[in-house]
């Protein structure tokens, strides 16, 4: 395993992360002390996205969803 300080991973990030992406383990040091290991991913990671009409049929909106509500209203700013 290829270790580098801190520094010379801001300086170069590009080039020790194309060298994690071949197979190459890089450990970044600060003052000596190892802090983080450069790897390579096997899959890089995805948002969980819903599909679009997922809940279709099986839950309903009310008419009145977004109207004022009026307790709230009297409370927060008074009569």
């Amino acid at each position: 395993m290829e270790s580098i300080k801190l520094s010379e991973a801001k300086a170069h990030l590009g080039r020790y992360a194309q060298a994690a992406a071949r197979g190459k383990k890089i450990m970044i040091t600060d003052r000596n002390r190892p802090m983080a290991v450069l790897t390579a991913v096997d899959e890089a990671p995805r948002g969980i996205r819903p599909k679009i009409g997922l809940m279709d049929g099986r839950i309903s909106i009310p008419e009145d969803f977004d109207a004022p509500l009026e307790d709230f209203e009297r409370d927060f700013y008074g009569s």
